[in-house]
Parts: structure tokens; sequence; C-alpha cells
């Protein structure tokens, strides 16, 4: 596949805030250093209640930036804002508390320049860093894809739930695509982000990987407990309503299906594992069955095997 040298399109890099004052600094910094010149920087104040201390950091940007406030409804509601006020031809997610090493998107748009369709999805690896920004381990994604490998989407769909959800941040996505698949879902809170990437390669969207960790994000307080459980088990039910339907529709329903039900056994989501079963029966070999009862065995446990290992490894109390 030949580069084409002349592409130079508008990206868009949305910042959704709420009460960011710590870190939003540090995110608007590392969009405004990015190598790749022909871009916007759109934050969205998700109706912070910081006494203004979030609004007098980002208005110190002036023209840098477009700056937009709205009364609080959560990410989703904030990144359907940018979304709808972007100008760019590609959508960027940078959350406030993340950052972008400056190369994030000029590789991704040089992974674009090798491939003939520029609405192909482009995913890079993340790397954590701490509260300080200091590195606290290698990249992810180790597993998944190779470098500038160009994925079908049904190859994606399966790898996005076999292995955990992409990082949001790490994504470069065409706005037709976006147009295509609708908002982001404002009713969740917990998992909005995973249905979005599900509904896009559900549809006939493509990804090409580039191998480097072009994303920072942020490990702080709170983050490694287990008080979103009940609100991720409702939600992926919902996901599950809005998703096997349209599973169902696609010429590889079986391998999306499967992929699916696999993912809820593993989470103990039974509901939506037997609705993956009983809806898409016709799809499901006695094999593969008698793998799902046994993931969803694994899945019983799963919470337990979790808290022990927090407690004795990583000394961390969950409930």
């Amino acid at each position: 596949m030949q580069k084409k040298e002349k592409f130079n399109p508008l990206v868009s890099i949305i910042i959704p805030v709420y009460n960011g004052s710590n870190y939003v600094a540090e995110a608007i910094e590392s969009a405004l250093a990015q190598t790749y010149k022909n871009i916007e920087i759109l934050v969205v104040n998700d109706g912070s209640k910081d006494e203004g201390a979030t609004e007098k950091i980002v208005l110190q940007y002036g023209d840098r930036i477009r700056y937009f406030y709205k009364e609080n409804g959560g990410v989703s509601s904030a990144l359907n804002l940018g979304i709808e006020k972007m100008q760019g031809e590609y959508f960027s997610w940078l959350s406030h508390d993340d950052k972008y090493t400056p190369e994030k998107i000029e590789k991704q748009i040089d992974a674009l320049k090798s491939v003939e369709n520029k609405e192909t999805v482009v995913l890079c690896p993340a790397a954590f860093i701490d509260k300080d920004s200091k590195l606290i381990s290698g990249k992810t994604e180790k597993r998944r894809f190779k470098d500038m490998e160009l994925s079908k989407n049904v190859d994606v769909f399966e790898k996005l739930f076999n292995a955990g959800s992409f990082n949001g941040c790490a994504l470069l996505i065409h706005k037709n695509i976006l147009d295509s698949t609708g908002k982001f879902d404002e009713n969740l809170r917990y998992i909005q982000d995973l249905l979005m990437w599900a509904k896009i390669f559900l549809k006939e969207n493509d990804m090409i990987f580039v191998d480097d960790a072009l994303v920072l994000s942020r490990i702080h307080g709170g983050q490694l407990t287990q008080t979103g459980r009940e609100l991720f088990h409702k939600e992926c039910t919902q996901m599950g309503d809005i998703l096997i339907p349209e599973m169902l529709e696609q010429k590889q329903a079986s391998r999306f299906l499967y992929a699916f039900a696999k993912y809820n056994a593993k989470y103990n989501n039974i509901a939506v594992t037997r609705q993956c079963l009983v809806q898409g029966k016709q799809y499901f070999s006695v094999v593969n069955r008698l793998k799902i009862e046994m993931i969803a065995i694994y899945g019983k446990i799963r919470p337990i095997i979790r808290r022990i290992y927090y407690k004795l490894f990583l000394k961390v109390k969950t409930k």
C-alpha cells in the first residue's frame, strides 16, 4: 500500500472535564504539544462543582482552545456535546486526567496514509502513569494486535470482548463513523465506551494498529475498587438488549454472539449469557455451549479470586 503524502485532515481533540483542576492543565498542554499541527482542542466542562477552579484554569488558554460549559450529565453527554461542536474530520478523546505523547496524532495520521480507506479506525497502546505523572508500567495491547496490522471489524469485535475494552483515548475515529453509529449512550455511566466501540465494529469498520504507547493513562486514588460492580452488571444487561438484536442481523452472527456470550459468562452476567444462547441458539454448537458453561462457572468464583489476589499481593481491600 502506497502512502499518500498530501493528507492533512483537521483532528478534533475533545477533553471532557469534571472537577479537574488538578490535572486538566497537563492534558491541555499535551494536546497543544502535538507535533501534528492541524488540530483543534475542545474542552467541555461537565458542570464542575469546584467553585470555578476548573473553569479558571481552562480559560487561561484563551483562543488556543474552544471552551464549552454544560450542566452536569456525565462523560457521555460531555463527549456528545464535543462531537456536536467539533469541526474536524477525525475525533480524538483525551480524558482530563490523562496525557498524550507529542506524536500521538501524527503517528495515527501517518498510519491512515498507508491505507486506502481513510475511515479506518486507528488504535495505539497506552502506558500508565501515577498521580505525579511518573511512568509506572509499560504499554498495554501487547498481545492483541501487531504493528501496522489492519484488522477486519469482526476480528476487532472478538478481541474487544475477549481481552477487555480499548482505552478510548487511544483511538482516532472518523466523524462519519460517529454520525452513522450514533451518540455515546448517556444512560450509561460505566460501560458507555465499550458499547460505543462494539457498535462501531458491528458495522464494517476496520482498524489499524500503531504499536507505540502514545497515551499516558493516569492511575490514582480510588480506581482499584469494585464499587461499580452492581452498576456494571445492570449496564451489561442494557448493552445486551441493544447489541444482541444487531448481532443477529450480521452475516457472521455466530462469531459476534460467541464472543459476547463468553464475555458475559466471564463477568457473571448470566442473564445476558442466556439471552445470547436462547436468541441465537442456531449459532451455537454443542462444544461452544459447553465452553460457555465452563466460563460461567469461572465467572461465579472470579470475584472471590480477585479479592484474594488484591488482598494478598496488592494489599488492597475490595468490597
